[in-house]
Protein backbone atom coordinates (compact mmCIF):
# COMPACT_ATOMS: atom_id res chain seq x y z
CA UNK A 1 0.00 0.00 0.00
CA UNK A 2 2.57 2.23 1.15
CA UNK A 3 4.67 1.59 -2.33
CA UNK A 4 1.33 2.11 -4.52
CA UNK A 5 1.06 5.43 -3.01
CA UNK A 6 4.42 6.90 -3.49
CA UNK A 7 4.36 5.58 -7.27
CA UNK A 8 0.83 6.78 -7.47
CA UNK A 9 2.45 10.43 -6.45
CA UNK A 10 5.66 10.33 -9.17
CA UNK A 11 2.93 9.33 -11.58
CA UNK A 12 0.73 12.23 -11.00
CA UNK A 13 3.39 14.56 -10.20
CA UNK A 14 5.08 13.84 -14.00
CA UNK A 15 1.82 14.08 -15.52
CA UNK A 16 1.26 17.22 -14.17
CA UNK A 17 4.48 18.99 -15.01
CA UNK A 18 4.90 17.72 -18.34
CA UNK A 19 0.88 19.04 -19.03
CA UNK A 20 2.06 22.41 -17.60
CA UNK A 21 5.15 22.60 -19.81
CA UNK A 22 3.06 21.74 -23.08
CA UNK A 23 0.65 24.43 -22.48
CA UNK A 24 2.78 27.38 -21.73
CA UNK A 25 6.13 27.18 -23.49
CA UNK A 26 5.32 29.29 -25.85
CA UNK A 27 4.57 31.73 -22.74
CA UNK A 28 8.09 31.43 -21.31
CA UNK A 29 11.24 31.75 -23.69
CA UNK A 30 12.93 31.34 -20.80
CA UNK A 31 13.56 27.93 -19.88
CA UNK A 32 16.18 29.28 -16.62
CA UNK A 33 12.04 29.55 -14.83
CA UNK A 34 10.78 26.18 -15.78
CA UNK A 35 13.97 24.55 -14.51
CA UNK A 36 13.59 26.56 -11.01
CA UNK A 37 10.01 25.68 -10.63
CA UNK A 38 10.15 21.81 -11.60
CA UNK A 39 13.43 21.18 -9.46
CA UNK A 40 11.92 23.07 -6.56
CA UNK A 41 9.33 20.28 -6.97
CA UNK A 42 11.03 17.30 -7.59
CA UNK A 43 13.03 18.06 -3.95
CA UNK A 44 9.98 18.25 -2.64
CA UNK A 45 8.90 15.61 -4.03
CA UNK A 46 11.82 13.28 -2.60
CA UNK A 47 10.07 13.84 0.93
CA UNK A 48 7.36 11.85 -0.33
CA UNK A 49 9.53 8.92 -1.67
CA UNK A 50 12.16 8.38 1.58
CA UNK A 51 10.38 9.86 4.44
CA UNK A 52 8.67 8.32 6.98
CA UNK A 53 5.07 7.31 6.05
CA UNK A 54 3.28 9.59 7.76
CA UNK A 55 5.19 12.40 7.08
CA UNK A 56 5.61 11.32 3.28
CA UNK A 57 1.00 11.62 3.27
CA UNK A 58 1.21 15.10 4.97
CA UNK A 59 3.59 15.88 1.88
CA UNK A 60 1.91 14.31 -0.95
CA UNK A 61 -1.32 15.83 0.56
CA UNK A 62 0.18 19.31 0.47
CA UNK A 63 1.82 19.18 -2.74
CA UNK A 64 -1.13 17.49 -4.67
CA UNK A 65 -3.07 20.78 -3.89
CA UNK A 66 -0.02 22.41 -4.94
CA UNK A 67 -0.11 20.81 -8.19
CA UNK A 68 -3.68 21.56 -8.14
CA UNK A 69 -3.39 25.03 -7.87
CA UNK A 70 -0.92 25.63 -10.72
CA UNK A 71 -2.87 23.64 -13.12
CA UNK A 72 -5.01 26.12 -12.67
CA UNK A 73 -3.48 28.79 -12.50
CA UNK A 74 -2.20 27.55 -16.04
CA UNK A 75 -5.34 27.01 -17.73
CA UNK A 76 -6.20 30.95 -16.27
CA UNK A 77 -2.69 32.21 -18.10
CA UNK A 78 -3.51 30.54 -20.82
CA UNK A 79 -6.85 31.95 -21.63
CA UNK A 80 -5.50 35.54 -21.32
CA UNK A 81 -2.60 34.96 -23.52
CA UNK A 82 -4.51 32.86 -26.24
CA UNK A 83 -7.55 35.25 -26.42
CA UNK A 84 -7.67 38.99 -26.42
CA UNK A 85 -9.62 39.99 -23.44
CA UNK A 86 -12.15 42.15 -25.66
CA UNK A 87 -12.60 40.87 -28.92
CA UNK A 88 -12.09 37.01 -27.96
CA UNK A 89 -9.88 36.59 -31.32
CA UNK A 90 -6.70 35.43 -31.09
CA UNK A 91 -3.48 36.90 -29.46
CA UNK A 92 -0.50 37.87 -31.18
CA UNK A 93 1.36 35.92 -29.01
CA UNK A 94 -0.07 32.77 -29.29
CA UNK A 95 -0.16 33.35 -33.21
CA UNK A 96 3.27 33.83 -33.53
CA UNK A 97 4.68 31.72 -31.10
CA UNK A 98 2.51 29.06 -31.46
CA UNK A 99 0.17 28.41 -34.22
CA UNK A 100 2.41 30.22 -37.04
CA UNK A 101 5.11 28.06 -36.61
CA UNK A 102 3.54 25.08 -36.06
CA UNK A 103 1.54 25.77 -39.50
CA UNK A 104 4.68 26.57 -41.99
CA UNK A 105 6.13 23.50 -40.65
CA UNK A 106 3.11 21.55 -41.46
CA UNK A 107 2.33 23.57 -44.87
CA UNK A 108 6.07 22.75 -45.84
CA UNK A 109 5.61 18.97 -45.25
CA UNK A 110 2.27 18.96 -47.19
CA UNK A 111 4.15 21.78 -50.07
CA UNK A 112 0.95 23.49 -49.14
CA UNK A 113 0.47 28.02 -48.91
CA UNK A 114 -0.88 30.12 -46.03
CA UNK A 115 -2.81 33.21 -47.08
CA UNK A 116 -3.36 36.38 -44.99
CA UNK A 117 -5.51 38.96 -45.12
CA UNK A 118 -5.02 42.26 -43.06
CA UNK A 119 -8.33 43.78 -41.66
CA UNK A 120 -8.76 47.86 -40.47
CA UNK A 121 -11.66 49.37 -39.58
CA UNK A 122 -11.72 52.72 -41.14
CA UNK A 123 -12.87 55.83 -38.81
CA UNK A 124 -12.43 53.84 -35.81
CA UNK A 125 -10.70 57.05 -33.83
CA UNK A 126 -13.81 59.45 -35.28
CA UNK A 127 -15.97 56.76 -33.54
CA UNK A 128 -14.01 56.95 -30.25
CA UNK A 129 -14.05 60.75 -30.51
CA UNK A 130 -17.40 61.46 -31.55
CA UNK A 131 -19.59 58.68 -29.34
CA UNK A 132 -16.41 57.49 -26.46
CA UNK A 133 -14.59 54.35 -25.97
CA UNK A 134 -17.09 52.36 -24.66
CA UNK A 135 -18.98 52.51 -28.80
CA UNK A 136 -15.59 51.53 -30.31
CA UNK A 137 -15.36 48.71 -28.25
CA UNK A 138 -18.59 47.59 -29.49
CA UNK A 139 -18.02 47.90 -32.94
CA UNK A 140 -15.21 46.04 -32.87
CA UNK A 141 -16.64 43.35 -30.53
CA UNK A 142 -19.28 42.98 -33.57
CA UNK A 143 -16.66 43.19 -36.33
CA UNK A 144 -14.61 40.33 -34.57
CA UNK A 145 -18.10 38.41 -34.15
CA UNK A 146 -19.29 38.60 -37.78
CA UNK A 147 -15.30 37.60 -38.93
CA UNK A 148 -15.72 34.56 -36.49
CA UNK A 149 -18.90 33.29 -37.69
CA UNK A 150 -17.58 33.66 -41.49
CA UNK A 151 -14.20 31.87 -41.63
CA UNK A 152 -13.19 28.13 -41.70
CA UNK A 153 -12.96 26.08 -38.69
CA UNK A 154 -9.31 25.81 -39.23
CA UNK A 155 -8.72 29.32 -39.88
CA UNK A 156 -7.62 32.43 -37.21
CA UNK A 157 -8.75 35.69 -36.36
CA UNK A 158 -6.09 38.08 -34.28
CA UNK A 159 -6.28 40.96 -32.64
CA UNK A 160 -3.28 42.09 -34.50
CA UNK A 161 -3.69 45.86 -33.30
CA UNK A 162 -6.41 48.46 -32.06
CA UNK A 163 -8.42 47.88 -34.86
CA UNK A 164 -6.75 45.60 -36.75
CA UNK A 165 -7.05 42.21 -37.62
CA UNK A 166 -5.18 39.58 -39.04
CA UNK A 167 -6.86 36.31 -41.14
CA UNK A 168 -4.75 33.78 -42.14
CA UNK A 169 -5.93 30.61 -44.06
CA UNK A 170 -4.04 27.52 -43.78
CA UNK A 171 -4.19 25.86 -47.44
CA UNK A 172 -5.65 29.06 -48.57
CA UNK A 173 -5.09 31.17 -51.66
CA UNK A 174 -5.28 35.07 -52.33
CA UNK A 175 -8.65 34.37 -54.48
CA UNK A 176 -10.22 32.16 -51.65
CA UNK A 177 -9.28 34.55 -49.13
CA UNK A 178 -10.94 37.36 -50.71
CA UNK A 179 -14.60 35.04 -51.44
CA UNK A 180 -14.26 34.93 -47.48
CA UNK A 181 -13.83 38.34 -46.80
CA UNK A 182 -16.63 39.36 -49.31
CA UNK A 183 -18.77 36.95 -46.91
CA UNK A 184 -17.12 38.78 -44.05
CA UNK A 185 -18.21 42.32 -45.92
CA UNK A 186 -21.93 40.78 -47.34
CA UNK A 187 -22.67 40.16 -43.50
CA UNK A 188 -21.33 43.77 -42.20
CA UNK A 189 -23.41 45.25 -44.53
CA UNK A 190 -26.17 45.83 -41.82
CA UNK A 191 -23.19 47.94 -39.42
CA UNK A 192 -22.81 51.29 -39.99
CA UNK A 193 -19.21 51.31 -40.37
CA UNK A 194 -17.04 49.83 -43.04
CA UNK A 195 -13.63 47.70 -43.14
CA UNK A 196 -10.34 47.82 -45.67
CA UNK A 197 -7.65 45.07 -46.40
CA UNK A 198 -5.09 43.60 -48.08
CA UNK A 199 -4.63 40.20 -49.19
CA UNK A 200 -1.30 38.04 -49.53
CA UNK A 201 -0.19 34.37 -50.17
CA UNK A 202 2.77 32.39 -48.51
CA UNK A 203 3.50 29.61 -50.80
CA UNK A 204 6.30 27.80 -48.57
CA UNK A 205 9.22 29.40 -49.72
CA UNK A 206 11.24 32.79 -48.02
CA UNK A 207 9.73 34.05 -44.66
CA UNK A 208 6.39 33.80 -43.72
CA UNK A 209 6.22 37.25 -41.66
CA UNK A 210 7.45 39.18 -45.00
CA UNK A 211 3.71 37.76 -46.28
CA UNK A 212 2.34 39.18 -43.53
CA UNK A 213 4.02 42.19 -43.83
CA UNK A 214 2.85 42.45 -47.59
CA UNK A 215 -0.84 41.83 -46.83
CA UNK A 216 -0.54 44.77 -44.30
CA UNK A 217 1.57 47.37 -46.55
CA UNK A 218 -1.46 46.01 -49.03
CA UNK A 219 -3.70 47.19 -46.80
CA UNK A 220 -2.52 50.73 -45.84
CA UNK A 221 -2.64 51.23 -49.83
CA UNK A 222 -6.33 50.28 -50.00
CA UNK A 223 -6.79 52.38 -47.04
CA UNK A 224 -5.02 55.48 -48.86
CA UNK A 225 -7.10 54.41 -52.26
CA UNK A 226 -10.36 54.07 -50.05
CA UNK A 227 -9.58 57.78 -48.95
CA UNK A 228 -9.10 59.08 -52.24
CA UNK A 229 -12.41 57.05 -53.87
CA UNK A 230 -14.79 58.40 -50.95
CA UNK A 231 -15.95 61.23 -53.35
CA UNK A 232 -17.27 59.12 -55.95
CA UNK A 233 -19.73 56.96 -53.57
CA UNK A 234 -19.51 54.68 -50.15
CA UNK A 235 -17.52 51.79 -50.12
CA UNK A 236 -17.95 48.64 -48.49
CA UNK A 237 -14.77 47.71 -48.29
CA UNK A 238 -11.64 48.21 -50.68
CA UNK A 239 -8.30 45.80 -50.80
CA UNK A 240 -5.27 45.61 -52.84
CA UNK A 241 -3.73 42.73 -54.53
Amino acid sequence: MEYCIRLAFLVAFCTVALHSYFATQFLVRKRFWYLAFYGGLFLASLGVLFAPFPQAVYLFAGLSLLLFGVGGIVRCLKRSSVRDYLTGLYSRIFFFEEWLPREVKRQKRSRGSIAFAMLDVDGLKDINDAKGHHAGDELLKTFARVISENIRGEDIAVRFGGDEVLLAFPGGTKEGAIKALERIAEALSRFPFSFSFGVSEWKGEGEVEEAIKVADQRMYEAKKAKRNAEEKGSLRFFCVL
